[in-house]
């Protein structure tokens, strides 16, 4: 799995000093993959709902988004963009 693109994310957070940014993949999030990210934090999975949702969560960053989906989002408190390579890498 590569990420083949990051834009910053169309809702904007960065009057609470948080910036958001959006990955698209080439292929779609997979259980195994979302297990894997899930070490970077708290991981929150629903897998049991029809559009399976996850969330890790840390005090600066929060990673979000669906299984099946071929993107997810990265946002993070200022100064912490370095989790953007950490996903990468996970990914």
């Amino acid at each position: 799995m590569k990420v083949i693109s990051v834009k910053e994310s169309v809702e904007l957070c960065t009057e609470s000093g948080w910036s958001a940014y959006d990955m698209a993949l080439d292929v779609e999030m997979d259980r195994d993959t979302i297990i894997r990210l899930g070490s970077l934090g708290d991981l929150t999975y629903l897998e049991m709902l029809k559009q399976p949702f996850y969330r890790i969560e840390q005090p600066y960053y929060m990673i979000k988004g669906l299984e099946g989906s071929n993107t997810l989002r990265v946002a993070m408190l200022g100064g912490h963009e370095a989790i953007l390579e950490r996903v990468r890498e996970l990914l």
